[in-house]
């Protein structure tokens, strides 16, 4: 048995948070079919992992992530006495650091998978107090190079086992850039999702989301899941939006989530920019209602990572079978396959706009994209395979 403790040094569901708490439950989940029962633990066998899974906390506000956590059944560590927040306070950091080298001193921890930069620094302070090795593996979840801090010296160079990293350029720059890890201690995995929830088949028993908004059946539609931040680039999307208009005459946009500047970032220029009739803003959707939104779309657009630099929202339609038309931004250009489940572009209105009406116009084009869409999308984003690669990391860390 493999015991693995993660850490989120947050404490609300953002960025990252679900990823990293999947990943937990699905690496004990799928370790644990994997391994046969007549060899748990002997010499040589896949040993199961046990992974306990610690968010971090806020005096002031409710324990969101912990509360997600506990709702989806994940197995939760208790340390009343930590806090592990997002940002970074020397007298928080000697407080948690104690306090997390205590329950790894009274509890049996084989290694510790760290998610964000303030848990790999606690992490890394907390080993050092004891007495025991205790591997540390962390993933990087951006899609752009790792700043050069002390604190991303002192963790990735001193204390770290591996680095899980979904990006080549991220592993180029940690390589080649100034931190200049070892190659060894780098591993590139696939950002995966729940491709069963978002499998084409289950469209028909869903409810018709065209139908439920009065979008004829035949429109070409494009879709957006941001939330309306002014850095989300709404003004060049609503002006490529304006020209498609211009020459498709059966086309609609949909704009599925919410946000603080949703008035002027994107309601008052649909207003402004004539766009009423042709746009639809769906609000924050859930559930089987977010799954049909997305089978409606013939395709989704995406123009800058948020705070999840693995842009779930991608995978997401590439798993529906729904082709992205992305940014070269970040990782985006590593998610999707130009020309096949896809295009990436220089996202100016011009560009956007001609590759939608490109796109429109070759409808059969369309469709080959859509199905290579999902076959990626199955071949490289799946739990099972991602969960397989971590056993081994976790493996290969404890017996390095």
């Amino acid at each position: 048995m493999i015991r693995v403790l993660h850490l989120f040094s947050n404490h609300k569901v953002t960025g990252p948070a679900e990823l990293a708490l999947d990943t937990a439950r699905a690496v004990e989940r799928y370790s644990r079919e994997e391994a046969p029962a007549s060899q748990e633990g002997g010499a040589g066998s896949r040993e199961p992992v046990e992974c306990r899974f610690l968010a971090g906390r806020h005096p002031a506000d409710p324990p969101w992530l912990g509360d997600l956590a506990r709702e989806r059944g994940a197995r939760l560590a208790e340390l009343p006495g930590l806090e592990l927040r997002k940002h970074f306070n020397p007298w928080r950091w000697l407080r948690d650091s104690r306090a997390l080298a205590d329950y790894l001193d009274r509890e049996t921890i084989d290694a510790l998978h760290c998610h964000m930069p303030n848990d790999h620094l606690t992490a890394a302070l907390a080993v050092k107090r004891l007495k025991k090795r205790i591997p540390i593996v962390r993933t990087i979840y951006s899609g752009d190079p790792v700043p050069n801090t002390w604190r991303g010296r002192w963790c990735l160079r001193k204390h770290c086992d591996r680095t899980v990293c979904f990006s080549r350029a991220v592993i180029e720059s940690l390589c080649q850039g100034p931190l200049r890890l070892p190659p060894e201690k780098l591993a590139r995995l696939d950002p995966p999702i729940d491709t069963e929830r978002f499998d084409p088949a289950r469209r028909p028993a869903l409810p018709d989301f065209r139908a439920r908004h009065g979008i004829a059946p035949g429109a070409f539609v494009a879709g957006i899941v941001a939330r309306m931040q002014t850095h989300r680039r709404f003004e060049v999307f609503l002006e490529a939006m304006r020209r498609v208009s211009e020459q498709l005459s059966d086309f609609r946009f949909v704009i599925i989530g919410r946000g603080t500047h949703q008035e002027e970032v994107a309601r008052q220029p649909v207003r402004r920019l004539g766009l009423e009739p042709k746009a639809l803003f769906a609000g924050y959707l859930t559930g089987d209602d977010y799954v049909a939104a997305l089978f409606a779309f013939d395709l989704k657009v995406f123009l800058v990572p948020g705070s999840d630099g693995t842009c779930r929202a991608v995978r997401e339609a590439l798993s529906a079978g729904v082709p992205v038309l992305a940014a070269r931004r970040g990782m985006l250009p590593e998610l999707v396959q130009a020309g096949l489940t896809g295009e990436v572009v220089d996202d100016t209105p011009s560009n956007l706009a001609g590759a939608i009406v490109a796109l429109a116009a070759g409808r059969d084009r369309l469709k080959g994209m859509a199905a290579a869409a999902r076959r990626w999308a199955v071949d490289h984003f799946s739990y099972r395979r991602y969960a397989q690669a971590l056993h081994e990391i976790y493996r290969s860390a404890l017996h390095r």
